[in-house]
């Protein structure tokens, strides 16, 4: 019997930080999806024009709409990879308990989550840069506006909410289908179904309509919740698997 055991706790801390140091290629996919993001962004997001017999005024919208999407599907894909046999025989290397495990993946999940709302909000800076260098001071002049601090920490929250929500999905979807290959038919078909019966745009509706903040931060965390317990039977189930 060994006279030192390590908590659970410990265990954890140990293989997350193992986790940020090893998985530097999805801060890399970061990168090069918010580049993409505010490039797309830079293009315009919505065009309109108003004329009478005096004077015309075409004007261009720019938002990182662009960048905040592109993030959704970064750590949606992001967290479907380290569901995979070869990221889970990482864990292998530690003391480990699928308990360990998946709270491992969940606080990796939540931090990249973070840091990726962080930087797809701040890109938003950066397309106003680029928007004042390369167009019309005037028009940009326009656009710019008061702002307070209580609507940036709503926006924040908002982004990095539904980016954690898209990674629980990416998780969920990613330990089915390592426990059945059927999934990877099954998923898509379910998919073109909810779009047929417009089941889809109602689960659409449901988070990205609500007009209260406190009732969507509800739901949101609701649904992570759900889909961390989920996941904990998933892992039981691809224990026995194994």
């Amino acid at each position: 019997m060994s006279l030192t055991s390590a908590s659970l706790s410990n265990i954890v801390l140990t293989q997350f930080r193992y986790k940020m140091k090893a998985y530097i290629g999805v801060f890399l996919a970061l990168i090069l999806v918010q580049v993409l993001g505010i490039f797309l962004a830079t293009l315009g997001t919505s065009f309109g024009s108003i004329s009478n017999n005096l004077y015309s005024i075409y004007f261009e919208g720019y938002s990182s709409s662009a960048v905040i999407i592109l993030t959704f599907i970064w750590a949606f894909m992001n967290a479907i990879l380290i569901t995979t046999k070869a990221y889970r025989e990482d864990d292998f290397t530690f003391v480990s308990t699928r308990i360990s495990y998946n709270l491992a993946n969940m606080l990796f999940l939540i931090t990249i989550s973070g840091i990726g709302a962080i930087t797809a909000l701040l890109s938003n800076g950066i397309i106003r840069l680029f928007v004042y260098f390369t167009a019309d001071v005037d028009v940009f002049l326009v656009l710019n506006s008061e702002v307070g601090i209580s609507y940036y920490g709503v926006g924040l929250i908002s982004t990095f909410l539904y980016v954690l929500l898209f990674a629980i999905a990416g998780y969920v979807i990613g330990m089915m289908i390592q426990i059945s290959r059927l999934f990877l038919l099954l998923i898509p078909a379910i998919f073109i179904t909810f779009t047929y019966l417009e089941r889809l745009e109602m689960i659409v509706g449901f988070y990205f309509l609500e007009q209260s903040f406190l009732v969507f931060v509800v739901k949101v965390i609701t649904t992570i919740l759900i889909g961390s317990a989920f996941i904990l039977v998933l892992s039981n189930r691809l224990e026995v698997r194994r």
